[in-house]
């Protein structure tokens, strides 16, 4: 069955100004949401949000962000987004990117960058760095607002010279900062062998054997750092995957039990009930 696609390139967000190269590269200045979207959703762009001043908050992969200081977030096509918030006095930019046209710039930093960008998803920015991110936009809009039959070229050489500039400013603010703690390593892990495997995986002994430890001194480690236990966060986020796939597919609820590797669309309903208190129909639905 054909998937309905949720992006935000047609839907959500609207702003001062919008400029683009089709559904390739857009850059809205002072994004404002509309309210159409579904959420939770997974984008299929990545997108930066850039704050000059004025705040936002988003829920991102069950993290809550509130932000209100100069800086970038940024959100990758396998994070699922539960919601977006702007001030009324929010000052910035948005930037989505195709996976497509991400995948095309030739990066040799770009796997371990996209991960670090999983983990932390904002980055405050000092004076300095901020101003040089700004002018990458101001360039990036010149070139989508005049007349050039170049555009993704240049597009795509700016974007690569502005990923290795963030790539460099990442590593430079990590270095500064303390090493985590041992607990937080495993945890970290642990979580992001979660995001990508609770479609087929629910049990313990799966992300403990990839962690090569005991299910229990993973369970220990997990709840010492998030204050849950281990199988909450996989059932959480294998609901949340759920909501996802019912909120902003047209796939039925048989097809959705399946790609969640239940056994059957019985206890793919019954699973979700007991977390949710509604049936999937109910639901997808409300």
């Amino acid at each position: 069955m054909k998937e309905k696609i949720s992006d935000l390139f047609n839907r959500a967000l609207s702003g001062k100004t919008i400029s683009r190269l089709n559904n390739d590269f857009v850059l809205i200045e002072n994004p404002e949401m509309d309210g159409s979207i579904e959420f939770p959703f997974k984008s299929n762009t990545v997108i930066s949000i850039v704050v000059r001043s004025g705040s936002m908050a988003c829920v991102v992969d069950m993290a809550v962000h509130r932000i209100d200081m100069q800086g970038m977030f940024i959100i990758l096509p396998s994070q699922i987004v539960e919601k977006i918030l702007f001030s009324d006095d929010f000052d910035g930019y948005c930037l989505l990117l195709s996976s497509a046209f991400l995948a095309n710039m030739p990066m040799t930093n770009k796997i371990p960058l996209l991960a670090n960008i999983k983990n932390h998803g904002f980055y405050a920015m000092d004076r300095l760095a901020f101003s040089a991110l700004e002018n990458y936009f101001k360039m990036a809009q010149g070139v989508l607002q005049n007349p050039n039959g170049y555009k993704h070229e240049i597009l795509t050489h700016l974007t690569i010279a502005y990923f290795y500039g963030l790539g460099s400013y990442i590593h430079e603010t990590a270095t500064g900062s303390s090493l985590s703690s041992r607990y937080d390593q495993i945890t970290n892990r642990f979580l992001e062998l979660v995001r990508e495997n609770c479609h087929i995986h629910r049990d313990m002994g799966f992300y403990a054997g990839i962690l090569c430890l005991s299910a229990k001194h993973v369970n220990l480690a997990v709840k010492s750092v998030t204050g849950e236990n281990a199988m909450k966060w996989i059932e959480r986020y294998t609901i949340l995957n759920a909501k996802s796939m019912l909120k902003t597919s047209l796939l039925s609820v048989s097809e959705i039990s399946d790609r969640l590797n239940f056994p059957a669309v019985s206890d793919f309903g019954k699973y979700f009930k007991k977390h949710t208190g509604y049936s999937p129909r109910e639901f997808r639905n409300a």
